[in-house]
């Protein structure tokens, strides 16, 4: 199947490598999130283009508590949201917020004024319209060090 899909790039981080999903994303069924005093790590489900299931993941390191968001058949990524900054020297997700249809999830992460508080910066990304958020790509070793958002238009 043929669908239009965009990159967007969301909050960007030098470290880590680079990730990036096997064939273009159609549909999200799951995500989970890893998270602690930071993202540590995400993995997530989705239907590709080619109506297949894939598996991405995980990205980033296992530490922290695991967060599953299972999506319905009527459910959807809309918007996602977050915060960057410095973590043991590095630049990492800091918090994340995911939106979809029906619920709100986190903020997974720490949003406290701990380590590097105030050198944080927020992201933020809502899908128009009936748009939907379809898959994810990045950079990560230890931790989520930048992610970025696979956009379907509908």
């Amino acid at each position: 199947m043929r669908i239009e899909t965009t990159k967007v790039d969301l909050c960007v981080g030098e470290g880590g490598i680079s990730r990036d999903v096997q064939v273009a994303p159609y549909r999200l069924l799951r995500l989970t999130i890893r998270s602690g005093d930071t993202v540590d790590g995400i993995s997530f489900i989705y239907i590709g283009s080619d109506g297949l299931a894939h598996h991405e993941g995980m990205w980033g390191g296992i530490g922290g508590k695991e967060h599953l968001i299972q999506l319905g058949l009527m459910d959807y990524v809309k918007e996602i949201s977050g915060t960057a900054g410095p973590f043991h020297g590095q630049h990492v997700i800091r918090t994340l917020k995911i939106v979809t249809l029906k619920r709100t999830y986190g903020p997974y992460g720490d949003p406290g004024d701990g380590d590097g508080a105030r050198d944080r910066v927020s992201f933020h990304y809502s899908v128009k319209g009936s748009d939907r958020i379809t898959g994810f790509f990045g950079r990560s070793a230890d931790y989520m060090n930048s992610i970025g958002l696979y956009i379907r238009r509908c």
